[in-house]
């Protein structure tokens, strides 16, 4: 069966959401671009909110996370949850800690130049990683790949205007 598309040409799946995937770090801000240009969300999240939480983890993998809400999940189901996480991708509706969720409003523009320069500081950056909330201590590489499979969940909620 074919996938669905959306009338900008896009893939999207049952729920109207973009089919999303990242190859490289250095692809995401081409789309969030190009979603400045004019988009509509689905969801609850707007593109501002998707890009400062997106900025949030990037700098989180950097500078550390509150990791005490998370040890018995961390401890049991970490590697199930990452290797689900890396293969089927981010659940819908799923929250690794309430309080990573990003206030309503603010500045799209705003947001979008701070994911841009979280971005940039992750990939510049050269010393040691911080632990993730559920999947715990990670290579470089893992933490790029769930960098990726993370900002192409959120962002598959951001969908260009048709023009």
């Amino acid at each position: 069966m074919q996938q669905p598309r959306n009338n900008s040409g896009a893939s999207v799946n049952h729920a109207g959401r973009r089919v999303l995937s990242f190859s490289t770090l250095i692809e995401i801000m081409p789309d969030v671009c190009s979603l400045e240009k004019g988009h509509r969300t689905i969801g609850v999240w707007s593109l501002a909110q998707i890009c400062r939480h997106l900025a949030d983890a990037f700098d989180g993998s950097i500078d550390g996370f509150d990791l005490r809400n998370h040890r018995i999940k961390r401890f049991f189901l970490k590697k199930q949850m990452l290797r689900v996480a890396l293969t089927k991708g981010i659940p819908t509706n799923y929250s690794v800690d309430p309080k990573l969720t990003p206030r309503p409003g603010g500045s799209t523009e705003a947001a979008t130049a701070s994911l841009a320069a979280a971005i940039d500081r992750f990939v510049s950056h050269d010393g040691p990683l911080q632990a993730h909330p559920l999947f715990g201590n990670m290579p470089r590489d893992t933490w790029d790949r769930v960098h990726r499979v993370h900002c192409a969940h959120h962002l598959s909620f951001a969908l260009p205007a048709v023009r």
